[in-house]
């Protein structure tokens, strides 16, 4: 620890986390192990989602994170109560960082102190929880992105059995994909790539023979593909919406290209048809059952709770 740098006149309102009254909370229902950190912890005083699967320091433990996915509401609130919040770096003054393997409790219900983000809080505003990190939102979700993308391609193929040669590629074509046209039977998905550029022109091999002849024929699946951003920063977790984007898909992955930004990314939910070049619309958080219950500017605390919501 360091030295002490400052004395305090009074005691501060409360911390981030902090129960804001002595009502009754309700705590989400854990499995044997119960909730543990993530890999990459879990801040306190935030929204947490939980992972399906177990965490592998504890198989019968699950695993809670503040990162969310896409129209999934988070699995409730991360308070101070029993966070073992452990200070890890060199002479760091505090932390509320609960790291990986430590148990965490997610509060569903009850009175909390947060950080106010996104806009100044007034009494009964509405409480979003942001994807990226769990933090509150005021009165509406944190800026997602817009961006432009397609998911799927348009090409010419001929077919040699289940060798595919493509040519005049426009899209992404991803192995895992569907392909549909002439001479190609229904359901035919490709497989394997074994020349040419990823995702472009080049040889394929498909699940069942085709009989293709310069054939005019087009893909979809569960990537993808962004040549330019209008504004924000694509991740993962986020929500999509756009023509031919499956209701309730998210990001999962970034394949390639530049962080955030134009690149090649898989979906949740695989699209069921070509779509070509379209403005494809990312929410950064979602709302949730909580309100504000006192004024605050950004950055500063407010009490939000859920009682009656």
């Amino acid at each position: 620890m360091p030295f002490q740098s400052r004395v305090n006149l009074y005691l501060p309102l409360a911390v981030a986390g902090d129960f804001a009254s002595a009502n009754p909370h309700a705590t989400a229902l854990a499995g044997e192990a119960g909730f543990v950190a993530g890999p990459l912890g879990v801040t306190v005083g935030k929204f947490a989602w939980a992972i399906p699967g177990s965490s592998p320091l504890d198989t019968n433990a699950t695993i809670v994170t503040n990162f969310g996915q896409g129209g999934v509401k988070p699995l409730g609130f991360i308070g101070r109560q029993q966070a073992e919040a452990l200070i890890t770096n060199y002479l760091q003054e505090f932390s509320m960082l609960v790291p990986q393997g430590f148990a965490v409790v997610p509060f569903t219900t009850g009175d909390f102190f947060a950080v106010a983000n996104g806009a100044a809080a007034t009494v009964g505003a509405a409480i979003y929880a942001s994807y990226t990190d769990g933090s509150i939102y005021i009165g509406a979700a944190p800026a997602g992105a817009s961006v432009t993308g397609s998911i799927g391609s348009t090409f010419t193929a001929t077919a040699t059995g289940s060798s595919l040669a493509v040519t005049a590629l426009t899209g992404f074509l991803a192995v895992g994909d569907t392909i549909s046209g002439t001479g190609v039977p229904v359901g035919t998905t490709i497989i394997a790539q074994t020349a040419g550029t990823t995702g472009a022109a080049g040889t394929y091999t498909t699940s069942v023979v085709t009989t293709a002849a310069a054939a005019t024929v087009t893909s979809f699946g569960i990537v993808l593909d962004v040549t330019a951003v209008g504004s924000g920063t694509l991740v993962p977790g986020q929500a999509i919406s756009g023509t031919g984007i499956p209701a309730g898909a998210s990001i999962e992955s970034q394949v390639s290209g530049a962080t955030g930004g134009v690149g090649v990314y898989t979906i949740s939910i695989a699209a069921t048809a070509y779509a070509a070049s379209t403005t494809v619309t990312v929410s950064g958080g979602i709302l949730t059952s909580f309100i504000a219950q006192s004024v605050a500017n950004v950055g500063e605390l407010v009490k939000i709770h859920n009682w009656g919501n």
